[in-house]
């Protein structure tokens, strides 16, 4: 296969991915059929078969897409590390409040892999893979700041932040919140949650860290 070959292959399995998280966040994982897909993303269904093997494939890497590349990765492209913890952390998460905001399909499509994953094995272990990324990449920056935290507790932090996220998601939809948090409750939280690692740290009798 040439290059150009490779990059038409490329986009068109974009366009699936695309046309998935539309269909999937409109309607839901089960409801949406791989026909629907094909014609929204115009190409021939088989085209999904050869990409993705099966739906169950299919939903796993539209949130892949989405979690870890188009959130998490370009999140931590636009932080600014020479900031104070307190402020990174701030914009990391008015990062997914704005994400949600702009992607309400987002909801939708993570509900439905949490909901398939109950009862299909394979599902739950991808689901934990990408739970696993997430938390690596969340490590990653908290490494970076300078915390007075044990490689255990960062973890303990990290999975913290992750909750934050999902309940983030889950106030997504205007009927479930029709106040999403705002910039000035982000930024107290933050506070208290670093004001904890902070007191936590004292009574361990470690250097406290500005």
């Amino acid at each position: 296969m040439n290059t150009s070959q490779s990059s038409i292959q490329e986009e068109r399995k974009n366009s699936i991915i695309q046309a998935a998280f539309t269909l999937f966040g409109q309607v839901g994982y089960t409801k949406a059929t791989m026909k629907e897909i094909a014609a929204k993303a115009g190409v021939a269904q088989g085209l999904i078969g050869y990409h993705f093997t099966t739906k169950e494939t299919l939903l796993v890497e539209v949130v892949r897409e989405w979690m870890i590349n188009k959130g998490m990765k370009e999140a931590f492209a636009n932080l600014n590390l020479q900031a104070a913890p307190a402020e990174i952390l701030q914009q990391a998460l008015l990062h997914v409040v704005e994400f949600r905001k702009a992607n309400p399909e987002w909801f939708t499509l993570l509900i439905s892999l949490w909901t398939e994953s109950v009862n299909n094995e394979k599902l739950a272990r991808e689901l934990q893979q990408l739970y696993t990324e997430m938390k690596s990449g969340i490590i990653e920056i908290l490494g970076r700041l300078e915390l007075p935290l044990e490689d255990r507790e960062k973890e303990t932090l990290a999975a913290l932040i992750q909750a934050v996220f999902d309940g983030l998601t889950l106030q997504s939809p205007v009927l479930l919140s029709s106040e999403p948090l705002s910039h000035e409750q982000v930024t107290t939280g933050i506070h208290w949650m670093l004001a904890g690692v902070r007191s936590a740290s004292v009574t361990k009798g470690e250097p406290l860290h500005e």
